[in-house]
């Protein structure tokens, strides 16, 4: 029989979680081109000149308030909110078409689906955004749950977002499995409960992700398949 999925996904007694869980930025998708122009625009705009790419490319996956308050210094909620007001009038507009989906994480999730696992997709990315780029890409049925960071109080790496994904799937956190690409990514799985796959597909290096507790760290979502026949 065709086993699409590697040993090293599969439980000790070789059984695949019951939910998929993904995060966005730079896990399945990578818009990260326009979102540091659109971040550098920003800061030039307030005299932060001096931030450079791979800086603004490490604070992708945090809330948009949070990566200019790393970036900039800055501690008065106001002034940072009002960044956050000018960045998304500027990149929001653009980003679906402006985001590629990774081709190895769209042959994964296929596989997933078709094996009978349920995926879904926690950002702290807004939910429209994210479904208007699944939309333009056609892969809308892949996914059962969205939730975007105005759906959580606390976004990651709170665990609330993954929490609240398994009480609407009704699963425990043994039934899961959460993919990231950041910190906060491995943070939230591990305070959450679940096992976690760092895909180390953004800043983060494959041996930074494997600081927290999880089945594997890739670089590939194809090192998770195999087209053995047993």
């Amino acid at each position: 029989m065709f086993a699409p999925f590697s040993p090293i996904f599969k439980s000790p007694s070789g059984q695949l979680p019951q939910t998929c869980l993904f995060d966005f930025d730079m896990t399945l998708a990578d818009g990260s081109p326009w979102i540091v122009e659109c971040y550098h625009t920003v800061l030039r705009r307030h005299n932060f000149p001096e931030v450079d790419d791979e800086t603004v490319r490490r604070t992708i996956g945090l809330t948009v308030e949070d990566s200019f308050a790393q970036m900039t210094g800055l501690k008065d909620a106001e002034e940072i909110h009002r960044l956050r007001m000018e960045y998304k009038a500027l990149c929001r507009p653009q980003m679906a078409a402006r985001t590629r989906f990774f081709p190895d994480a769209v042959t994964f999730v296929r596989a997933l689906r078709e094996a009978g696992i349920t995926c879904g997709i926690i950002s702290t990315k807004e939910k429209k955004v994210i479904e208007t780029t699944l939309e333009m890409n056609g892969l809308s049925e892949l996914f059962t749950l969205i939730l975007g960071v105005s759906d959580v109080s606390s976004p990651k790496p709170s665990p609330e977002g993954i929490q609240k994904a398994l009480t609407t799937l009704h699963l425990d956190n043994s039934e899961a499995v959460y993919f990231g690409d950041s910190l906060v990514d491995g943070e939230a799985a591990q305070r959450a409960g679940t096992g976690f796959v760092g895909v180390a597909k953004g800043a983060h290096e494959k041996t930074a992700l494997a600081q927290f507790p999880h089945i594997a760290i890739v670089e590939n979502y194809n090192e998770l398949l195999t087209g053995s026949e047993q």
